[in-house]
């Protein structure tokens, strides 16, 4: 079941990366085309993307896949029944996605809502939400089964969110394209209207958002729009008779064989995607419209372009793709972790136990201390991968930032060299955030420690911090950010700097530019982990040569109130005599459970999968005192377990077992009934805690 499920990620990771290829293919943006891609991958019956009217919610437009054994809806006199269409968009309305496992499954007072689903033959439905750049909903994507359930894991709905964001993009593109395609119309409208047309046509493209530029035939300028001037920094006096000076070599070939398309067969180029240089010698994206030019007898006069600076949006989609690609990457690195401590589980257990049956003097201590000691820096590796999953627990506080600037000086000053010099420039008065200390000290040493490195020489080290407010034009153009006010952390070297290669990629977990054995590369991973689970935004400015500047802008923290996290000492808990099931897919981390727990006198029956764990509590109501069940399983996962055993008995005491660490997530199951969380691979003293606070 566990390698089915794996098959299952990747084929849907497979299908996400040949949906973003058509939507950056201006040739392949077919929205039924990326439907049949993923309801292939997810294997269920029955996908659907609905265009909505942004104010009404009305439906403008509809794309539909369905399996070869699945009846179509869109056909039909309706494409979903106006009830279930109003309850989604209302569902949908803070941002959340509708997941149904099961209609079968829903609660008593839910009994409209099932009726609902069935009468659109609908067993269980994943609903996405699809946002437009101003928040508001234009469209949702749906995944319906008729026949079966489905399970749908966090890592595939964010996956879908992604594919989401991509739909809104794509028609956002299509209608600047269509404006710009009618504008054009527009204008050769009015020319054909009179023999004055000329005059007009000049008017309107003075006008003109575009810069526009008109030659003879032979491509010698003779006209250019004001807008051209305040884009490209050239005048009429500067160009007028002269070939078009802001063509860059390498699209020399490209305007030639345009021109001569366009002179020997009147060939007109719409949306033409190309690179042109202004006077100063900057490089800019553009899109380029091309065509023959008329005079007033209808005689071909020259040729007319209009260009638009498309440099913000290919930034834009290129932020997108990384951020996609961060995603994807913390997801697998979430993964890994998770099974690699399921593994380290087996390692651990058994190393324990056989410490605590000897005697240090006994010639074995010391291999099975080697053994435990190599088990904790792999289980370290994990934990740093997670981070960078951002699948770890915080412990969030009130936090003053200058502060803990100040308490990280004093540790930096100890570690980095006497010709490295550290400025502080901490603004005074800066509001409080909500972080965890730990994991800020570890962003500022790492940076700090990268920034020591970078300066071999010698140099300055500068930390700063400020009040800042993020607003919409910001945040638009920087993908993962937010609108609001923040704390901003600017740590900043006059280090080698990194090329714009090095650049892209250093956020990602194992890329180093050190030599083989001096880092391991997860010291920015874990920064960006870090930083993504405080809600902030990280980014990176630097050139070979004059230093790196990484800015963190921190949310500035809410009002309400905070828990107080206290330690535990590390002492063994008393044992008992209850009953526990245990729930674990691992044969090896069931025995092992097992094989603890009853030397401390616990009577423990195992169950290998969720089924067979509700089969037995369900035939031993009241004699079962605890339930420890692992969170991923194949088939009736943790939270869906924890959810039937809590239906069918609310006084079930139950733990949370996971290789991932405690997360928001976590959080959500513990508060929905659920006692404890213990982390794999386990701890026996933790574990005996946990399951003696759980047993009361």
């Amino acid at each position: 079941m566990k390698k089915e499920w794996l098959k299952d990620r990747l084929a849907i990771e497979e299908a996400v990366a040949e949906v973003s290829r058509i939507f950056l293919s201006p040739d392949r943006s077919d929205l039924n085309e990326v439907l049949s891609i993923l309801g292939r991958a997810t294997s269920v019956n029955r996908t659907h993307i609905l265009r909505l009217d942004a104010d009404t919610h009305e439906i403008v437009g509809e794309y539909e896949w369905c399996s070869p054994d699945t009846q179509s809806l869109k056909n039909s006199n309706r494409t979903l029944n106006p009830p279930l269409y109003s309850w989604l968009i209302k569902s949908m309305e803070n941002g959340e996605s509708v997941m149904i496992p099961d209609v079968d499954s829903l609660p008593s007072e839910s009994s409209a809502d099932k009726e609902m689903l069935k009468s659109s033959n609908i067993r269980s439905l994943l609903a996405i939400p699809i946002y437009s750049t101003t928040k508001s909903l234009v469209g949702l994507m749906s995944f319906e089964n008729n026949g079966k359930t489905r399970e749908w894991l966090g890592e595939e709905v964010q996956t879908f969110r992604v594919v989401a964001i991509m739909v809104s993009i794509h028609w956002e593109r299509k209608e600047a394209l269509m404006a710009l395609e009618k504008s054009e119309k527009k204008y050769r409208e009015l020319y054909e209207e009179s023999r004055k047309a000329e005059e007009v046509y000049r008017s309107l493209i003075s006008s003109s958002a575009d810069a526009i530029v008109i030659s003879d035939m032979e491509d010698k300028t003779r006209y250019i729009s004001p807008s051209f001037i305040k884009l490209f920094g050239w005048t009429l006096q500067d160009v007028e008779g002269e070939d078009i000076p802001f063509i860059p070599e390498t699209e020399k070939d490209g305007h030639r064989s345009i021109l001569k398309d366009i002179k020997e067969n009147g060939t007109s180029y719409q949306s033409f995607l190309t690179k042109r240089v202004t006077k100063e010698g900057r490089l800019l994206d553009v899109s380029l419209s091309a065509s023959r030019y008329y005079d007033h007898e209808r005689n071909p006069a020259g040729i007319l372009y209009i260009l638009r600076d498309i440099s913000d949006r290919k930034k834009l989609e290129a932020q997108l793709l990384h951020a996609q690609k961060m995603e994807a990457i913390g997801t697998l690195a979430g993964g890994i972790a998770h099974d690699f401590n399921n593994n380290l589980q087996a390692i651990f257990g058994c190393t324990e136990i056989l410490l605590m049956g000897k005697d240090p003097t006994h010639p074995d201590y010391s291999k099975l201390e080697t053994i435990e000691k190599s088990a904790q820096r792999a289980s370290n590796l994990t934990r740093r991968l997670l981070v960078f999953g951002r699948e770890m627990k915080n412990r969030f506080e009130p936090v003053d930032l200058n502060n803990e600037v100040d308490q990280v000086l004093k540790i930096l000053e100890r570690t980095i060299p006497k010709m490295i010099h550290i400025q502080l420039d901490l603004e005074k008065g800066i509001k409080k955030i909500e972080a965890d200390p730990g994991q800020l000290e570890q962003i500022m040493m790492n940076l700090g420690v990268n920034a020591r490195d970078a300066m071999p020489e010698g140099g300055k080290l500068i930390f700063k911090t400020r009040s800042a407010i993020l607003d919409k034009p910001f945040c638009s153009l920087h993908p993962g950010s937010a609108p609001g006010e923040y704390v901003l952390l600017t740590i900043a070297d006059n280090g080698s700097g990194m090329e714009r290669e090095i650049l892209e990629h250093i956020f990602e977990p194992f890329f180093t530019t050190k030599q083989k054995g001096e880092g391991t590369g997860l010291g920015l991973a874990m920064v960006y982990g870090i930083v993504k689970s405080h809600r902030a935004y990280i980014t990176c400015l630097s050139e070979p040569g004059r230093g790196t500047t990484f800015e963190i802008y921190f949310p500035v923290m809410e009002s309400g109130v905070r828990i107080a996290h206290n330690k535990e000492k590390e002492t063994i808990a008393q044992g008992g005599y209850e009953t526990i099931l245990l729930v674990d897919d691992e044969e090896t981390n069931r025995e092992l459970g097992k094989e603890i727990l009853s030397g401390f006198g616990y009577n423990v029956i195992t169950a290998s999968d969720g089924e067979n764990a509700f089969r037995y509590y369900l035939e031993n109501i009241g004699k079962i005192d605890l339930v420890i069940l692992d969170l991923i399983m194949p088939g009736r996962g943790g939270r869906k377990l924890l959810d039937d055993l809590m239906k069918i008995d609310n006084n079930a005491k139950v733990i949370i077992a996971s290789g991932y660490a405690a997360n928001g997530s976590t959080q959500a199951i513990l508060d929905s009934g659920a006692k404890d969380f213990i982390s794999k691979p386990y701890d026996i003293k933790m574990m005996l805690k946990a399951v003696r606070r759980a047993l009361g």
